[in-house]
C-alpha cells in the first residue's frame, strides 16, 4: 500500500495543473489562428507545415513538475523490519492507608496530601513504569507495573483509609509486597515509601535486610509531624469525634522520621518530608538520576522511501522536453560539454595511486571520515546524483546494510563510507563504517572511528570496537573498549563474556612476551660465557714458554734441488784447484 510522508505537499499540484490548462488553451488558440490565416495545404506548400505550438514540450515539463512534487511528498511502499528497545525505570509507590493517616497535622490530612503528591508526580514520570502498593496491618498490590499513568492516577483517586481490613502498620509486609512487583534484578528499580513511620507490627530490620539484598533503591516520604495530632473517626450516630484509648484518653499519632531516615540510610537512599513545598520536584529529580533498564524490545516496521523513482521520471521528462526543437541543439551541446568535462575533472581531482598499501588517516569529528580503501585502487566516492538528490546518506546506509547481510564486508564498508561522507555529523554513520572496517581487519582506521561514534552517543560502539579488536588478537585495545561496554551496560552478558576472553588473551600474551624475554636473556648469557672461555684459553696459550714449543719445520720449496746441485759443483771445483801432493820414495844413501 502506497503512503506519503508529507501529504501537505500535494497542494503544490495546483501549479502544474494551472500551467497545463494555460498551455492547452494557448495551443487551441494558436491552431484556430493558423486556420484563419491559411489552410493546412498552404502552410505545407509555403513553410513545410504549420508552426509548432510547443504543446508537447510544455506538457512534458508540467509532467516533470508533477513528478518532483510527488517526490517531495515522500511516497513510501514496501517494509523494512527493525527492532526498537524500550528503556525505562520501575517505580513502586507504597502508600500507608492505616487510620493514623487521617491525622490533620499535615493539612488537609496525611492521606489526602499523600495522594495529591503522588498524582502531581505522575506527569513527571512519563516513560517509566509505575506500580502501587497499599498497606496497613497487611499489604496488597493495587496496580502492577505499567506505563499507563492515567490508569495509575485513576486508582490513586480511589484509595481511602481502612481499605485494608487488618488495622495497624506493618513496614515489613509493605517492603515485601513492593519487591514482588519489581523485577528480580537490573538497574532503575526504586520503592517510594509514603508513611508516618509508625510500625505497630512487623520487623523494620527484616524489611531493611530484604531491600538491601534485592539491590532496590528506596525513597522514604515522611507523612506527618513529630508534634502529631488526634485521629478522627465517625461514630455510630454519624458524628465525627477523636479516637480514644482504653483509658478514654485521645489517641495522638506522631510521625517517626528517624525510622524512615534509618531505612533510607541503610540502603543509600534518601528521605523527604511530605510537608515540603518542593517535594514533587525533589522526587522527580531523584528518579531521573537513576539509570534506566531495558524493559522490552519491540519489533518495528519502517516504510521504504521511493521518491528516487519519481525523480528519475522527472529527469526523463525534462530531458525529452529539451530534446525537442528549438532546444535540441542546446541539449546536444550541453551533453557534449558534459562528456568532455567529466574525464578531465576526474583526472584533476583523483590523485595518483601511491605504491604499496594505502595509509588511511584518522578523520576528525567535524569532517567526513576517510572512506574504505582497498589494494586495487583509491577510495570510493559517492555518486554525484547521491549528493544532489536528498536522502543520499540514508540510501547508501541501506545499501551497506543489505551488503552486510549478504556477507559482502568490503562492499558494505564502501557504502557506509559514502554515507558517512554525505552526512559526516551523524554518529550512526560513523558507527556503521567503523563496524564494517573492524570486521574487515582494518583496526587502525576502525577503532578511532568507533571512538568518535561512541563520543556521539551511539550505543554498542564500544562493544563493537572491543569485539573487533578481540577477533584480531589486539588484546590491550579489546580490554579497554570492552571494559567501557560493561560499565555502560552491566547487564550485557555478551560484553562480560568477551571482556573475560580479552583479559585471558592479554594475560597469555604478556606471559608469552615474558617467556620470550627470559629465553633471549638466557641465550645472551650463554654466548657471553662462551666468549669468556675462549678469551681465557687464548691468554693461557700466550703465556706458555716459547722453547717448549716445537721448532718450525722448514717448508720445502721447488728450487731446493737446484741449490743442492750448485753446492756439489762448487765442492768439485775447489778439489780440482788444490796442488798435487808428492809421493815418498826409498833411497839407499842420504848423502
Amino acid at each position: 500500500m502506497v503512503s506519503f510522508g508529507e501529504p501537505r505537499i500535494f497542494g503544490l499540484l495546483v501549479l502544474p495543473a494551472v500551467v497545463g490548462a494555460v498551455v492547452v488553451f494557448r495551443h487551441m488558440t494558436r491552431l484556430r489562428l493558423q486556420r484563419n490565416l491559411a489552410s493546412p495545404a498552404v502552410w505545407d506548400r509555403v513553410m513545410g507545415g504549420a508552426p509548432a505550438t510547443g504543446l508537447v514540450r510544455m506538457l512534458l515539463w508540467c509532467g516533470a513538475a508533477v513528478m518532483i512534487i510527488l517526490a517531495l511528498a515522500r511516497p513510501q511502499w514496501g517494509e523494512l523490519p527493525g527492532e526498537e528497545s524500550v528503556r525505562t525505570r520501575d517505580l513502586v509507590l507504597a502508600l500507608d492507608v492505616s487510620a493514623s493517616m487521617l491525622a490533620a497535622d499535615v493539612p488537609p490530612s496525611r492521606m489526602v496530601r499523600s495522594i495529591e503528591t503522588a498524582q502531581r508526580l505522575l506527569p513527571l514520570l512519563e516513560g517509566n513504569r509505575v506500580g502501587v502498593v497499599v498497606f496497613a496491618g497487611e499489604a496488597y498490590p493495587l496496580v502492577p507495573l505499567t506505563t499507563d499513568l492515567d490508569a495509575v492516577a485513576a486508582f490513586l483517586s480511589g484509595i481511602y483509609p481502612g481499605m485494608v481490613a487488618r488495622p495497624g502498620s506493618d513496614l515489613e509486609r509493605a517492603a515485601a509486597a513492593a519487591l514482588e512487583l519489581l523485577p528480580p534484578d537490573g538497574e532503575g528499580r526504586v520503592v517510594v515509601l509514603v508513611t508516618d513511620g509508625e510500625n505497630l507490627q512487623g520487623n523494620v530490620d527484616a524489611a531493611v535486610s530484604a531491600i538491601k539484598d534485592s539491590g532496590v533503591g528506596v525513597l522514604t516520604v515522611v507523612a506527618g509531624t513529630k508534634r502529631g495530632g488526634p485521629i478522627p473517626e465517625v461514630g455510630p450516630d454519624g458524628a465525627v469525634h477523636h479516637k480514644r484509648d482504653q483509658n478514654g484518653q485521645p489517641v495522638i499519632t506522631r510521625a517517626h522520621p528517624e525510622v524512615l531516615a534509618a531505612i533510607a540510610d541503610a540502603v543509600d537512599g534518601e528521605s523527604i518530608d511530605l510537608a515540603d513545598r518542593d517535594v514533587v520536584n525533589q522526587l522527580a529529580t531523584i528518579v531521573e538520576n537513576l539509570r534506566t533498564r531495558e524493559a522490552e524490545a519491540n519489533r518495528t516496521v519502517q516504510k521504504v522511501e521511493q521518491f528516487p523513482l519519481f525523480l528519475m521520471i522527472a529527469a526523463a521528462f525534462l530531458t525529452a522536453g529539451f530534446l525537442l526543437s528549438p532546444w535540441r541543439r542546446l541539449a546536444v551541446a550541453a551533453a557534449l560539454i558534459g562528456l568532455v568535462a567529466a574525464p578531465v575533472g576526474a583526472q584533476q581531482s583523483s590523485p595518483p595511486a601511491a605504491a604499496g598499501p594505502p595509509q588511511p588517516q584518522t578523520p576528525p569529528m567535524s569532517a567526513a571520515p576517510a572512506p574504505a580503501t582497498d589494494e586495487a585502487g583509491p577510495a570510493l566516492e559517492p555518486p554525484a546524483w547521491q549528493r544532489v538528490v536528498p536522502g543520499g546518506s540514508r540510501r547508501m546506509a541501506r545499501e551497506g546494510v543489505s551488503r552486510w547481510r549478504g556477507g559482502e564486508v568490503e562492499g558494505a564498508a564502501r557504502s557506509f563510507a559514502g554515507a558517512a561522507m554525505l552526512d559526516p555529523e551523524n554518529p550512526e554513520r560513523l558507527y556503521d563504517l567503523g563496524t564494517a572496517l573492524g570486521a574487515g581487519g582494518q583496526l587502525e582506521v576502525a577503532v578511532p572511528i568507533l571512538e568518535q561514534a561512541h563520543a556521539g552517543g551511539v550505543p554498542h560502539a564500544a562493544y563493537n570496537s572491543g569485539t573487533s579488536s578481540l577477533q584480531h588478537q589486539q588484546a590491550e585495545t579489546a580490554v579497554r573498549w570492552l571494559r567501557e561496554a560493561v560499565l555502560l551496560d552491566p547487564d550485557d552478558v555478551e560484553a562480560k563474556r568477551n571482556y573475560e576472553l580479552a583479559l585471558a588473551m592479554l594475560e597469555e600474551q604478556q606471559q608469552q612476551e615474558q617467556q620470550q624475554e627470559d629465553e633471549d636473556q638466557e641465550q645472551e648469557q650463554e654466548e657471553q660465557e662462551e666468549q669468556e672461555q675462549e678469551q681465557d684459553q687464548d691468554q693461557e696459550q700466550e703465556q706458555q714458554d716459547p722453547e717448549q714449543q716445537p721448532a718450525p719445520t722448514p717448508t720445502p720449496t721447488d728450487n731446493e734441488a737446484l741449490f743442492q746441485a750448485l753446492e756439489r759443483a762448487e765442492a768439485e771445483a775447489r778439489e780440482a784447484m788444490q796442488s798435487p801432493t808428492p809421493q815418498a820414495t826409498t833411497v839407499e844413501k842420504d848423502w
